[in-house]
């Protein structure tokens, strides 16, 4: 635990520097913009959380319910996230299109496997990667979208508004919030690997206790 805590806050700690050389770096009144690094970086941490998820897909069949649902939403998060990109060389709705698109397999499995996705999400909402996704989720989701409101900004800085302020406060919040949800991916993972592991050694203990008692049964008779 205590090396992952290091590992973690070194992870914290190279995202806010990132996000400090960017607004050394970048010109004023373009700071954290559509066009930015900070956007990159935010796609970046919602791609390599997808495929730390699609890699438990493949080797963990039993999670796959759950780990679908998630990813599901990862992909959203992603493809939302390249929107202007996506209406400026397609066309205006584009984003919205490919997640329709994306959506009747994820939903289809759920139900068809819904009796096993209620046995993860049991296991999975009593988990510390739960906690961390969920803090992630809000912080991305919910809270900087608030904290980013324009009303807010022009109230706190009144005369002296400056757009740049408000957007590297929200696109910093929204970056930390996606790095929490990345730690909760590989989290899980690693979770759902012990889990497994101590699923197989419960079956083979049991199995050879079962032979054992075959063999002793049999010296009897």
């Amino acid at each position: 635990m205590f090396v992952k805590f290091i590992i973690y806050g070194i992870a914290i700690v190279g995202v806010a520097q990132f996000l400090m050389w960017q607004v050394i770096k970048e010109e004023q009144g373009m700071k954290f913009s559509e066009e930015s690094s900070v956007e990159a970086l935010q796609s970046v941490l919602l791609l390599f959380s997808g495929i730390a998820l699609t890699y438990g897909i493949v080797v963990y069949k039993n999670w796959r319910p759950l780990l679908i649902l998630i990813t599901e939403f990862l992909f959203i998060s992603l493809v939302r996230e390249q929107d202007a990109y996506l209406d400026l060389h397609y066309f205006d709705g584009a984003w919205q299109t490919i997640v329709i698109l994306s959506l009747p397999f994820p939903i289809y499995f759920a139900i068809i496997r819904r009796k096993k996705l209620m046995d993860n999400l049991k296991v999975y909402t009593s988990l510390f990667a739960f906690g961390i996704m969920t803090s992630g989720v809000l912080t991305t989701y919910i809270f900087s979208r608030l904290y980013g409101r324009k009303i807010f900004w022009m109230a706190a800085m009144e005369n002296g508004y400056m757009r740049d302020v408000k957007n590297i406060s929200e696109e910093s919040l929204e970056t930390y919030g996606y790095l929490l949800i990345f730690i909760a991916s590989i989290e899980l993972i690693f979770l759902i690997k012990r889990l497994d592991e101590r699923s197989k050694n419960v079956i083979k203990v049991a199995s050879n206790l079962n032979a054992a008692t075959f063999k002793i049964v049999q010296d009897k008779f």
